[in-house]
């Protein structure tokens, strides 16, 4: 950890690349999946072939942000899986609704009180303090009129009831 202290980074994204699009939507990043008790975590085998036991999950991510005092860049799913793997899977209208509320969800359970659900969840993994998430990457590597036409969704939900977060957009 000293060695990434030392780098004074003004920001982690996590947890990055095609892992939150998954090879399938159903392989995607799941944050719920990565919060709790490790040995309960059921980890999955990601994009490249190995396995991500999600030992170092949403809430660890978090606590490195603080710890190395850099801004969190959390990066959401926007209903599409890696458009490099072929066929790629999508989703839109009310079958994108709650993937969007789990990027609210996650928003929650970094920034909500704890009184919250999301927040009450966090405080019991044992950071009752909201943690600060200052980015959020709608998406990754995305592009074209489907992640257009998402992403829009995703702003406006987000921007809704976080207004002061920093959204970030692919293409």
């Amino acid at each position: 950890c000293e060695m990434l202290v030392g780098l004074k980074p003004g920001f982690v994204r996590f947890p990055g690349g095609c892992v939150v699009e998954g090879a399938s939507l159903s392989s995607r990043w799941n944050w719920k999946e990565t919060i709790g008790d490790k040995s309960q975590r059921r980890g999955l085998y990601n994009v490249w072939g190995y396995f991500n036991t999600y030992s170092l999950g949403y809430h660890e991510l978090l606590q490195l942000c603080e710890d190395l005092n850099a801004d969190a860049m959390y990066v959401c799913n926007v209903g599409m899986s890696c458009t490099a793997r072929q066929p790629s899977e999508y989703v839109q209208g009310e079958e994108l609704k709650p993937l969007v509320q789990d990027a609210l969800n996650a928003l929650e359970y970094a920034m909500g009180p704890v009184t919250s659900t999301w927040g009450a969840k966090r405080a019991a993994n044992g950071h009752p303090e909201p943690f600060k998430i200052k980015y959020i990457e709608i998406g990754n590597e995305n592009g074209g009129q489907i992640y257009q036409e998402n992403y829009r969704v995703f702003y406006d939900a987000i921007k809704a009831k976080y207004p002061d977060i920093i959204t970030i957009a692919d293409e």
